[in-house]
Formats: C-alpha cells, sequence, structure tokens
C-alpha cells in the first residue's frame, strides 16, 4: 500500500493527474471523498458528535425536522482523500483546505480532475433477456402468420 499521508493542497493538486494516469493504465476506480474535518478531544469530547443533547450539530435526515435555534459560527475545513487500487495495491493520499481556500481550490481542482478523465471508455450496457418492448420475436412472429 503506497500512501503518501497529508499532502498540502498544492501537493495533492500536483498528484491527482497521477493518480489518474495510473488509474486510466491499469483501468480502476479512482475514488474521492471529502468530509468535515473535526479534531476529537478525548478528554473533554466534541459537542459535534453529541448530537442528542446538541440537534444543531446534527447533519441527517432527522435534522431536517429540528428546528435550530443557535447555529455554530465555527468554520471547520475539508478533509479531501483520494485513492485507487485494493488491498495490498492500494495507492491514497489526502489533503486539508481550510474554509477561506476553499473556493480557490475547487477551482483548481475541477480543472484538472476534467484533464483525468481524457481518456475514459463508457462501459458496454447489457441487454436484459427478459425485455421485448418494441421488438417482435420469433414467436410472436410465428403467431402473428397462424
Amino acid at each position: 500500500m503506497t500512501n503518501t499521508g497529508c499532502l498540502s493542497p498544492n501537493d495533492f493538486l500536483l498528484k491527482v493527474p497521477e493518480f489518474f494516469k495510473a488509474a486510466n493504465e491499469k483501468h480502476i476506480t479512482v475514488r474521492l471523498t471529502a468530509k468535515r474535518l473535526i479534531d476529537h478531544d478525548p478528554v473533554e469530547g466534541n459537542i459535534e458528535f453529541d448530537t442528542t443533547n446538541h440537534p444543531s450539530y446534527d447533519v441527517s435526515r432527522k435534522a431536517s425536522k429540528v428546528s435550530v435555534s443557535s447555529i455554530s459560527e465555527k468554520e471547520y475545513p475539508l478533509l479531501i482523500r483520494m485513492s485507487y487500487g485494493s488491498h495490498d495495491k492500494k495507492a491514497k493520499c489526502s489533503t486539508v483546505v481550510k474554509a477561506n481556500e476553499l473556493d480557490q481550490f475547487w477551482q483548481e481542482y475541477s480543472s484538472v480532475f476534467k484533464g483525468g478523465m481524457q481518456n475514459l471508455i463508457k462501459k458496454k450496457k447489457k441487454k436484459s433477456k427478459g425485455s421485448t418492448s418494441g421488438k417482435t420475436t420469433k414467436k410472436n412472429k410465428v403467431a402473428k402468420k397462424n
């Protein structure tokens, strides 16, 4: 497993084309994830993880029914991970982007990301055996003749 660790956003953007090139050559999937980064405090705990007593931090579907009285003004950085391969041959890297740098990062990332999609091959769809919509089959042709 190749783990390059947490890179700076600029180094991460330089690594993205390398990942796409390797994945295109090997015909494998590149996985991208993004999530809010919360520093876990094991001593005092985090109110972000206590959604029972602090429902304003719950971002699940159930939270849409809860009225939010106070919203946190704290800005969280974004953790972005990228990987391809599986098990022992897995290559991965990640970066942390601050909230105020996010717009510029996404602009640069989208241009690099689009450049990595040049050699994509469209998957061929399998025809289902059971569907006969709009087409006549041999049985239907024989039945029409009789």
